[in-house]
Order: structure tokens, then sequence, then C-alpha cells
């Protein structure tokens, strides 16, 4: 009876309905057990002696049968708590490991900007130095341009005055050549 005891404290009391009859069944069989003894030494005959054997081995395979039941009960109580305690384990790992992925992902997400921001600001800077050196090389063309024109507005004029020199001095020899 103290197995049957332990295992239903390991249970915390609480068994199928079918077990609880059978625990039910089983105090009223010892009940009958202590009226049996109780009437087998008031008049010990044989009858009696045989009644009460035959009460109390009923009653101990009635015991070994629950007991039996009831280490069923909580070793299947033991699994499932055992079974709980490995999928929360589970479910921690599983967190930990997304946990773990997202803070990686948000690292290399933060890299990546890092290098994008990086890679924008030397195309910045590029951009920059080409853009100044357009400016510096449209300036030195325009610069060209108009020392170019200068040279060429002083080609042209000095061609127009040298051509008008050549017709004046061609006309004074021929008038002053004529005279003679």
């Amino acid at each position: 009876m103290e197995t049957i005891n332990g295992l239903l404290k390991a249970l915390d009391n609480k068994v199928p309905a079918s077990i609880a009859k059978r625990l039910d069944g089983l105090q009223k069989l010892n009940q009958k057990l202590v009226n049996a003894k109780a009437e087998h030494n008031e008049n010990p005959t044989e009858e009696s002696q045989e009644s009460l054997d035959e009460i109390i081995e009923f009653i101990q395979d009635t015991q070994d049968d629950l007991q039996d039941d009831l280490e069923v009960l909580v070793e299947q109580k033991r699994n499932a708590h055992s079974k709980l305690q490995a999928e929360a384990r589970e479910k921690e790992e599983a967190r930990s490991r997304e946990e773990a992925r997202s803070k990686a992902e948000a690292r290399s997400k933060a890299e990546a900007r890092s290098r994008a921001e990086a890679i924008s600001r030397a195309e910045a800077k590029q951009r920059e130095e080409l853009e100044k050196k357009q400016l510096e090389e449209k300036a030195l063309e325009s610069d060209d341009k108009s020392k170019t024109e200068k040279k060429s507005g002083i080609g042209w004029g000095g061609l127009l005055l040298g051509g008008a020199l050549l017709v004046l001095t061609g006309g004074a020899i021929k008038f002053f050549g004529n005279k003679k």
C-alpha cells in the first residue's frame, strides 16, 4: 500500500476515473479484510480462514494491478514532462538561433550600408574631381579660344593693312615711275 501511496503522490493524486474507482474498491476490500479478520479472531474456523485467505489474495492481486497501472501513469507523466522540457529547450535554442541570425543580418546590412555609403562618397568625390577637371578644361579652352581669337583678329587686321600698303606702294611706284 505504501508503494501505491507513493505513486499517487508522484501523480499529485490525479488519476483517471477508472483507476479512482479501483482505488475505492481496494479501500472497500481492505475494510472487508478488517471485518473478516475480526470475525475470524472471534470464531476461528477453516471456512473463515479460507475466506480470509481469498480476500488477502484478491487484495494483493488488485494492489499489484493498481501498482502496475499507476507506474505506467507515472512513467507517462515523466515522459510527457521530459518531452515538454525538450520542446521548451528546442524552442529556446530556435529562438536563440533566430536572434543570432537576425543580429548577423542586421550586422551585414549595416556593413553593406556603410560600404555603400563609402562607395557613394568615393563616387561623389570622383564626380566632384571630374567636374573640377571639366571646369578647368573648359576654362582653359575658353582661354585658348580667346587667345586664338585675339591672335586671329590681329592677323586679319595685319593682313588687311599689309594688303593696303602693297597696293598703295605699287600705285606709288607706278606714279613716280611714270614721271621720269
